[in-house]
Parts: C-alpha cells; structure tokens; sequence
C-alpha cells in the first residue's frame, strides 16, 4: 500500500506541475487527504505502475481487444475541471455518479480519475475530460509484452542487447497465426528535466526489431525479439518505451527512467606541426592521440581500444590498444601532411560493478595547418647596380615647352599691332567685321503730276501708236 501511495503521489504531483507549479504544495495535502479510503480499500494495484503493459492512449481515444481482462485507467485532467467521462463501443457513457452500479472502482480526485474495469467491452472507447499526455491505460491480459530491463549505467554510444517476449497466459506467443511479420518498436522519450542536457528533446525513434529470423533474431514468428541498438543521441534521462503492434491489438511497456551518460572516454591530441610538400613522411614528427578515462565507474584495466583512422591524402589505417593494465593508451599517428584527421573509435571493458560494455566513442577530428614559410633574405646588390635601377626607374625630365612660348609671343604681338592700328586711323573694333554689309537708302521715285493737260496725254498717245506701228513690217510690191 504504501509503494502504492508513494508511485501515485508521484504521478500526481508531476502531472500538477506541469500544469499548474503554483499550487504543488495544495495538491499534494489534499491528494493525501482523499486516498485514505483508497488504501482501506485494498486498491494498490498500481504498484508496479511504470512497467505494467498498457494501451495507447490517442486523442483520448483507445481500443480494447477481447483478452482484455481487467484495465485501470490512470486519467490526468486540468485541476478542477469536471471528472471524465467513458464513452463505452455500445455508446453507453459511464459517470463518476454511476460507477457503483455497474460495478467499477472509481477514484475522483482534483487532477486525476483512477478508474478500474473488470471484464471491459471489446471495441473503441472514448475519454471525454480536458485529459493530459501523462494520462495512461494499463491492462490485465492473458497476453503480455515482456522486455528484460535496461542497465542503470548507461552511456552514449553504448550497444545495448535486448530481448522482448510476446505471451499468452505466460506461454509463447504463436506468431504464425498473423499474415505479416510482427515487429518490436523501441523509442525513449525525454522526461523533460531541466536538470539534464535532454531537455525538449522529446521522442526518439531508437531501433525497429523484426520477428523474422534474421540478424540477432534466433528463430521467425516465434513471439520472441531478439536485438542490440546503438544509444547515439544526447545525454541524460529518457523513459524506454517497447511497443508491439498486431491487426487485433497492440501492447506496450514503458520501463523506469533510465540516466544517460556522456562518454566516459576522451581523446586528447598533440599535432606536430606539418611536413613541407615534397619532404618525405618519414621525417616528419607523428601525432599524439592519447585517451583517458573520465568516469571512476569503469575499471579502467579492463578498457581495450580499437579503430582506424582516415588521413588527409584518403589512407585508412587500423590501430588496437588490446594491453590489459594501468597502462597510457597512446596511439601515434603518421604525418601525412596538412588537412584532416578522422579517428572512429570503438572501446570495450566491464563496469566496476562487472557489466560488460561495448560503445562507440564520438568521432574525433582535427586539423593540419599548412606550414607557413618565410621568405629568404637576399644578398645586398652592389652600389652600381642600385644606381642603375634607379636611373631606370627614374622619371625622364619634362622638355621645355617651345610650342607654347612661340603661341604666346605671336598672340601679343597680333594684339599690339591692332592696337596701334585702332589709334592711328581712328576706327573702331566694329570695323573688323567686314563681312556684315551696310544697309542702302532706297533712292525716291520722281512724282508723277496730275495736273498734265489733256492734249498733251492725248500726243504722247499717239506717239506711242506710231512707235508701234513703225514697228511693223511693209511687205507690199511697187506697182511698177
């Protein structure tokens, strides 16, 4: 009862906090207050709470199958909102107020309903409640998922082997019977502690396992995954999580927090500087890469180092460090010139409390710089040749500008003699524009009078006929 009381003081006060951290302290009193009839009741079936299997819990949607036995619904709600509703697959709805009745053991607390169901109605049902992603479904089945426990002492780039069993009514589970091949999912899910690196970090998709016969897997279909995974993400606490999925059903087991940590190796590098192009490898002075062990939990005699590295020209070579003891783990490396250096190290060894380990240490690197050279200092040239350089690079002397005192001198003269010329005729600049003519008077017509007689117009009439007629031509013939 009271490992019962501890699991679920836990849960609910997490859960409080993740929805409302001001009022904890109110929580928890008033949650320790309201379980006492719960213990008198014997409901301590949530003891082993974190590695019962369970139901997905979608949308507040879930599907029971037929094997189910008995649920215990674990419903986490916005403090002071109303108790859930279940929405049975017949449409019926079951009530806090109508638990007794149909024979159901429910708990309503402030931010939580604790529901158990013996005997559920196979099919979909539904939460109807203001529900939190912390709220979950354990089942009491013939048929069971059942993973072995992961190590406490975890590190990154651990291989780790697991083993999951899929029985019914603790017998193997007959495979066979399914069209397709069932397959394990492994995933971890971050418990968003602020405390570690893995904080937000969410869900991780760590490994698939097939129930096929093939890889690590000893026999197909037989209900029994069989496989190792490599913990290549970040550093600190994590919830494994082991799901199996089928056309009937699906079950899944959420083990313990497990604590993640860093890799206890480190890799410390001395580069020497790099040869100049040309100069043979065998001259030049080799890279020190030495590895120490950070964490006092390893035996450090039993640590032995394998890998390769890949130098800057695309040569891989292989090295081992496999001398039992206390001794430096050294590995000196040929200089190969400028460029990168990619070490992948593999490390094996036991934990001081015996577990054997096998982890892939991060991939170290680092850089050659190109040697710089100076430049060599000459000889001084001699003075004669210095005189000569700079006679040559001197700039040549500018001519004296003739053209342009000759233009001068002849612009000055032009200017005195019309000068002078201006004074001694008394004329003016005006009269230098010879091609502008003067403007002509027109000369008056004679006016004719109007007072001419008549008979001297009549005259000159006739005068004028006769000026014509003399003009004419006398063609005739004398008579003679």
């Amino acid at each position: 009862m009271i490992s019962w009381l501890a699991v679920l003081l836990f849960s609910s006060i997490v859960a409080a906090q993740q929805t409302d951290a001001g009022q904890a302290t109110t929580e928890k009193t008033t949650t320790a207050q309201s379980e006492q009839p719960l213990l008198h009741n014997g409901f301590e079936l949530l003891s082993d709470l974190p590695t019962k299997n369970q139901i997905p819990l979608f949308e507040n949607r879930f599907r029971i199958d037929e094997h189910v036995e008995e649920i215990t619904l674990l419903l986490f709600r916005r403090r002071g909102s109303a108790s859930t509703v279940l929405v049975q697959p017949d449409g019926s709805k079951l009530h806090f107020n109508t638990a007794e009745q149909n024979k159901i053991r429910w708990h309503d607390a402030s931010s939580y309903d604790l529901i158990e169901i013996k005997n559920p109605m196979p099919g979909p049902w539904q939460a109807i409640g203001r529900l939190l992603p912390e709220s979950r479904i354990m089942v009491l089945t013939d048929i069971k998922l059942d993973v072995d426990p992961l190590p406490t002492n975890l590190m990154v780039g651990e291989t780790v082997k697991i083993t999951a069993r899929l029985t019914n009514g603790n017998e193997p589970m007959n495979a066979r019977d399914f069209r397709e091949v069932l397959m394990l999912e492994v995933i971890f899910v971050s418990t968003n502690n602020a405390e570690y690196d893995n904080f937000g970090r969410g869900v991780v998709q760590v490994a698939q396992f097939r129930d096929d016969g093939k890889g690590y897997d000893e026999r197909a279909r037989d209900g029994v995954f069989t496989g190792e995974f490599q913990l290549r993400f970040v550093s600190g606490e994590w919830i494994p999580k082991y799901i199996v999925r089928t056309p009937l059903y699906t079950r899944e087991v959420e083990q313990p927090p497990v604590v993640l940590q860093a890799a206890p190796i480190v890799a410390d590098i001395i580069a020497a500087p790099a040869l100049p192009d040309g100069q043979p490898a065998e001259q030049g002075k080799p890279h020190q890469v030495l590895f120490r062990i950070t964490d006092d939990s390893i035996d450090k005699a039993s640590v032995l180092l394998q890998g390769r590295v890949r130098y800057p020209n695309g040569e891989v070579d292989e090295f081992a460090l496999n001398e039992p003891g206390l001794t430096a783990r050294e590995v000196m490396l040929h200089n190969r010139g400028h460029g990168s250096y990619i070490l992948e190290v593999q490390a094996f060894g036991a934990m001081q409390d015996g577990r054997q380990f096998m982890l892939s240490l991060p991939e170290t690197s680092f850089v050659v710089k190109m040697p710089v050279f100076e430049a060599p200092v000459l000889d001084e040239l001699p003075q004669s040749i210095k005189d000569e350089i700079a006679a040559e690079q001197a700039e040549p002397e500018p001519e004296f500008p003739w053209g342009l005192v000759i233009g001068a001198n002849l612009l000055i003269l032009i200017g005195g003699g019309l000068a002078i010329w201006f004074v001694m005729t008394g004329r003016s600049w005006t009269d230098l524009l010879f091609w502008r003519k003067k403007p002509v008077a027109p000369e008056p017509e004679p006016e004719v009078k109007q007072s001419q007689e008549p008979g001297t117009a009549k005259n000159n009439a006739n005068a004028q006929k006769n000026n014509d007629m003399d003009d004419i031509l006398d063609l005739t013939l004398p008579d003679d």
